[in-house]
């Protein structure tokens, strides 16, 4: 048995054996809102929608100490789909492929994202181009959602790439995981050690989300 018990997803990764790991939201530090899919919505994109704060679960699964997949823990088709890096749409994230609206069902070069914690629960995830996955700075409006897109495109790690990670569960029986805070004030002290610098309204709308 591993016990970690000062909350640090960093360590959870590595003590980790391949294969699912944890189940969390994803939070934009922009205030946005939480990473989700909107299924059927322009190949069922990943996105932030600012009006809704309903939960949404990832489930994390292990590739490798520095490498990951993403799937919504509740799948538009009732079976596994994956986040997928699609250099056939201007590197969009989504779980279906464009023009064929095919649902991503492996894992394969597209699906593999490098996942960094800076601190214990503020994160980075590239894609297979080396492109931080960034929200767009303009939502769209389409078929009667809004949300803003999450693109493989960004070369650095800027509000619009920075993540916290809100656990919610740890799934390897032999790791015991513990320590984790969502509180904003640990929120806070992990910007701070970052040097990272949010303005005063989106603490105010993280503290509703985390």
């Amino acid at each position: 048995m591993t016990a970690i018990t000062n909350g640090s997803l960093g360590e959870l990764l590595k003590a980790s054996n391949t294969g699912p790991f944890m189940q969390a939201e994803i939070i934009s530090l922009t205030g946005r809102g939480k990473l989700r899919v909107t299924c059927n919505w322009l190949y069922s994109s990943l996105n932030c929608d600012p009006n809704d704060n309903s939960t949404f679960l990832w489930q994390f699964s292990k590739i490798d100490d520095q490498h990951i997949s993403l799937s919504p823990v509740v799948s538009c088709i009732g079976q596994p789909i994956y986040a997928s890096v699609r250099d056939d749409i201007n590197y969009y994230l989504q779980v279906q492929a464009p023009y064929s609206a095919d649902w991503i069902k492996a894992v394969g070069c597209d699906e593999i994202l490098t996942f960094t914690l800076h601190d214990l629960s503020i994160g980075q995830f590239n894609g297979f181009n080396g492109g931080y996955l960034s929200l767009n700075d303009n939502a769209d409006n389409h078929g009667g959602h809004l949300g803003y897109r999450v693109r493989s495109i960004g070369s650095t790690f800027n509000q619009n790439a920075q993540w916290f990670i809100g656990i919610r569960s740890s799934l390897q029986a032999d790791i015991q995981f513990s320590g984790y805070s969502s509180s904003l004030e640990t929120l806070q002290q992990q910007l701070y050690n970052c040097k990272i610098d949010l303005e005063s309204s989106v603490l105010s709308k993280l503290a509703m989300q985390i």
